[in-house]
């Protein structure tokens, strides 16, 4: 485990300025500014979908590059909310299924992310050395349009631009001023006179043009930063008033969910726990009694209550979100088959997920996601409070009110 951890902490400190963190969200950050200057698109939920298994994508990725199970969640999480914002700025955002289930509900389970970017922004930068490919991701999210909640704050744009230049200055007091230099051997060949046609292709032309216009833009950029830096010292003297927000007072939604009162047999032998709420019910399965321990096979008396969840879900229209959760405790890779808590979260997603899709009319809207020790409802410090945290939780989301049944 200490190796493990040595492991971690050598990757994240690491003096070269590759980001493996920020290479692997490449085809996610281009989208960015895709969808964001996109006045219409001909198919909003397969893009999705798309972006889906691109993040899926991602999250392999980061992992074949041995990054910190945090730090692809910390990751993820910005790229969805980025994404999410990008999308609800377009004509088209809000009248496709986007509005219901962006990619935060799917990966994340909350509607906006706005405030929360910016809190792990600010606790990222209490150890910018160790969270540099982190905080370098989130530049470039800013960089590429993201305001969350300074959108809608007076003078929110002018905060935020000052919250990016502390943030680059943050970058630079890591990475250094310039780049390093790729050889200290260089040598100089020397090419014979040789007689020639002069014939260069368009595209060759276009090419060259478009990279003196790069080198432009990146030395004036370098001066401008050279000569905003005392004006920047005097900026981060001034304290800022701390402003409160506050969202804007919407009627909810009447309910249309209501499989708390068409699971009220299983609620009442403490099978299963249900909370509805306007926009999705949650029905929470006990994973000790779901399964046995280290496995995930299902308990043959949990079989005919998953079955009564899909005939009840079959009701409704909406994705459905099957996502595993385990305890604090380690596994024993001795004499388990699972490689970790989040490995054995998958599995019995899985489990339930096959499961339930057997009994729906439309098995293929149900999504699955491993949680491991993540979001615990209970402080792991008791084997009682341990056992609440071993769960599968089943979330139908409400389709937008443009859908009907």
């Amino acid at each position: 485990m200490q190796e493990k951890q040595k492991a971690e902490h050598n990757i994240l400190s690491s003096d070269a300025n590759y980001n493996p963190l920020v290479s692997a969200s490449n085809p996610l950050l281009n989208t960015i500014p895709q969808i964001r200057h996109s006045i219409v698109h001909p198919d909003p939920t397969d893009l999705r979908q798309q972006l889906i298994n691109e993040i899926r994508r991602f999250e392999v990725e980061c992992q074949h590059a041995k990054l910190p199970y945090a730090v692809i969640i910390g990751a993820r999480y910005c790229l969805c909310t980025a994404l999410d914002e990008a999308a609800a700025l377009t004509p088209w955002g809000l009248r496709s299924v986007w509005s219901g289930s962006g990619l935060l509900v799917t990966f994340h389970n909350e509607t906006w992310g706005g405030e929360k970017f910016f809190q792990l922004l600010a606790k990222l930068s209490q150890n910018p050395k160790e969270n540099i490919f982190l905080l370098e991701l989130i530049n470039f999210c800013l960089q590429l349009g993201f305001e969350g909640r300074y959108r809608v704050m007076d003078n929110g744009r002018t905060q935020l631009e000052t919250v990016k230049q502390r943030l680059f200055q943050l970058i630079r007091s890591i990475r250094g001023n310039h780049p390093v230099e790729l050889s200290s051997n260089v040598q100089t060949i020397t090419v014979p006179n040789k007689s020639w046609r002069f014939s260069v292709p368009i595209w060759v032309s276009a090419a060259l043009f478009s990279f003196l216009v790069c080198l432009l833009y990146i030395s004036l950029n370098w001066r401008l930063g050279d000569i905003l830096n005392p004006v920047l010292a005097k900026i981060y003297q001034i304290d800022l008033p701390n402003v409160t927000v506050s969202n804007p007072v919407t009627p909810p939604a009447p309910p249309v969910l209501n499989l708390k009162e068409m699971l009220k047999g299983d609620i009442t032998a403490g099978l299963l726990d249900v909370i509805d709420t306007p926009d999705r019910s949650v029905i929470t399965l006990k994973g000790d009694g779901l399964f046995t321990t280290n496995s995930i096979q299902i308990k043959n008396r949990y079989l005919d209550v998953i079955k009564d969840i899909a005939e009840a879900m079959n009701n409704f229209k909406g994705e459905i979100l099957v996502a595993g959760y385990t305890d604090n405790i380690p596994i024993n890779t001795l004499y388990s088959r699972f490689s970790s808590n989040y490995a054995l979260s998958l599995a019995r997603a899985k489990s339930v997920q096959r499961e339930l899709q057997r009994y729906l009319i439309h098995p293929e809207r149900v999504k699955v996601e491993g949680k491991g020790a993540s979001d615990p409802v209970a402080p792991n410090d008791t084997p009682s409070n341990r056992a609440k945290n071993r769960r599968v939780q089943i979330t139908l989301l409400a389709p937008p009110v443009s859908q009907t049944m």
